[in-house]
Formats: structure tokens, sequence, C-alpha cells
């Protein structure tokens, strides 16, 4: 009983390895699918974080006009309830997204320079 364990999972490695030789890359349309995917999540990360905001600005979470509170507290309190509720994968792709854009306007204020 036990060789036969042994022997199934010498065959599933031997497999494995064969599998990892006859991979040649991604195709074209495999790669146009991810690009896609990866659109689509940001989309709805973006989707999502509008919909927070939109909810804070109805819920009146911005407060009352009073003088009393710091415009710097205001602004933690809107940056708390609006970033509750996101998982990593929405914090990754607002990132991506920030960074693309920062990259951006770095290489066009460098770009003018010259």
């Amino acid at each position: 009983m036990r060789d036969k364990d042994i022997e199934k999972a010498s065959q599933k490695s031997n497999d494995a390895v064969d599998a990892k030789k006859d991979f040649k890359g991604y195709t074209i349309e495999e790669l146009r699918y991810q690009r896609a995917l990866v659109a689509l999540q940001k989309e709805f990360c973006k989707s999502k974080v509008i919909n927070k905001v939109d909810h804070i600005r109805h819920r009146k979470a911005f407060g009352n006009d009073s003088s009393s509170s710091s415009k710097l507290a205001k602004a933690g309190s809107i940056a708390t309830k609006l970033l509750t509720g996101l998982n990593y994968l929405d914090y990754i792709m607002i990132g991506m997204s920030l960074f693309g854009s920062g990259k951006k306007v770095y290489k066009f204020i460098k770009g003018k320079k010259k």
C-alpha cells in the first residue's frame, strides 16, 4: 500500500516537471484576458471608492461647520470613513493607479526642464 502511494507521488512530480518543460509562454489572448481582468478589478475598486464617498456625503460625515474642530481632524475623519471596508486588493489597485499617475506627472515635469 505504501509503495503505491510513493509511486503515485513520484508520477505526479514527474508530470509537474514535464508540464514546466512544455510551457512556452503565454499567448496574446491570455495576456489580453489578464489585462482586461486587471482593468475590470481596477474599475470595481474605483466604483467602490466613489460609492463610499457618496455615502459619506449623504450621511453628512463632514460634520457641522463649527470652528471648534480643526481641518486636520475633519480630514482624518473623512479618510477613516472612506478607507474602512476596503480589502487589501482594493488598496493595491488604488496604489498602482496613484503610482502610475504620479509617474506620468514626474515624466512630464522632468521632460519640460530639458
